[in-house]
């Protein structure tokens, strides 16, 4: 396979990484960043369906969404508080077990077989996280575990990971009984109508102000959200064309991903102009970044060898 097609679930882990740059840097409340981002997202799924044409959308399709949105919509809200209360370099490396938990979930779902490999993968990957989690040369066997256990934006992003080893199965059978701009343009509506509604409903009970509702100056910010959105997304379902196996499509945009999102987190760490708010993000790296690339090296063997020919 070519690393043309290759770099097309590289490039949607990049727009990914990007996508949670915004969410760390701005203060829209998550859900009417999440409805935002996804509502500006869908003029590019609509002008793809017009190069596309409305396709034949079998029953499944349906049930698909019908999972599929409240999921989406979870995950999403999950991500910007873990995002938000852990830093970058802790949180995005623990979607990387998505790639882990497909071996499960993918053969149960027409995904197929691990492999030998694919295990010593998922192994690579546990192995990578226990690192990320050591905060002390000293640190005793159970002591990331304990980790864990105090950060909340690790323990919700470990969550959205789960959540994702089923939605990444969705994508791909939506993708096959309709086309995939229809599905983008009905999933990602409904994710930004639900948002919203759960926004509204927290609005009148007290629990979001209006000024949250309606943020002023923030449009811009949700516009660019919403544009990485549709440029991770895109290439996503385009490299179900060429590579209809969901684990390795998922390995290769998470592996973009964390690499780019790492990159992000060092880089605001530095910036002068955010006076400091973000310098957690280069605590511990004599970790975090073995940790990150044993992770990546985990995923890349799934990649290529974790499925059954």
């Amino acid at each position: 396979m070519s690393a043309l097609v290759w770099s097309l679930p590289i490039l949607s882990g990049l727009a990914d990484a990007l996508s949670r740059g915004v969410i760390k840097l701005t203060k829209v409340h998550k859900f009417v960043l999440v409805a935002g981002g996804y509502f500006f997202a869908l003029p590019f799924y609509f002008i793809w369906l017009l190069f596309e044409g409305i396709p034949d959308v079998h029953p499944v399709f349906w049930w698909v969404i019908a999972g599929q949105v409240p999921l989406l919509t979870l995950a999403n809200i999950l991500t910007v508080e873990a995002h938000r209360s852990s830093p970058l370099l802790l949180t995005a490396p623990y979607l990387s077990l998505t790639p882990a938990f497909l071996l499960v979930t993918a053969p149960l779902m027409g995904g197929g077989l691990p492999t030998v490999w694919g295990v010593l993968g998922v192994l690579v990957i546990t192995a990578g996280l226990y690192l990320l989690n050591t905060k002390d040369n000293r640190a005793g066997f159970l002591d990331p575990l304990k980790q864990l256990r105090a950060e909340r934006g690790s323990r919700l992003m470990l969550a959205v990971g789960v959540i994702f080893a089923i939605t990444a199965n969705f994508d791909y059978l939506a993708f096959v009984n309709a086309n995939a701009p229809f599905y983008l343009l009905v999933d990602h509506g409904l994710t930004g109508i639900t948002s919203i509604a759960i926004a509204i409903i927290y609005l009148s009970v007290g629990r979001m102000t209006k000024q949250e509702l309606v943020p002023q100056g923030s449009w811009w910010p949700l516009v660019f959200y919403g544009v990485m959105i549709a440029a991770s997304v895109v290439p996503h379902m385009l490299a179900f064309v060429w590579i209809p196996v969901v684990p390795y499509v998922i390995a290769g945009k998470r592996a973009g991903m964390i690499l780019f999102t790492v990159g992000i987190g060092l880089v605001i760490a530095v910036i002068k102009q955010f006076g400091g708010r973000y310098t957690s993000e280069r605590e511990h790296l004599q970790w975090r970044i073995p940790g990150t690339l044993m992770m990546v090296a985990g995923m890349v063997i799934i990649i290529f060898w974790g499925r059954n020919p």
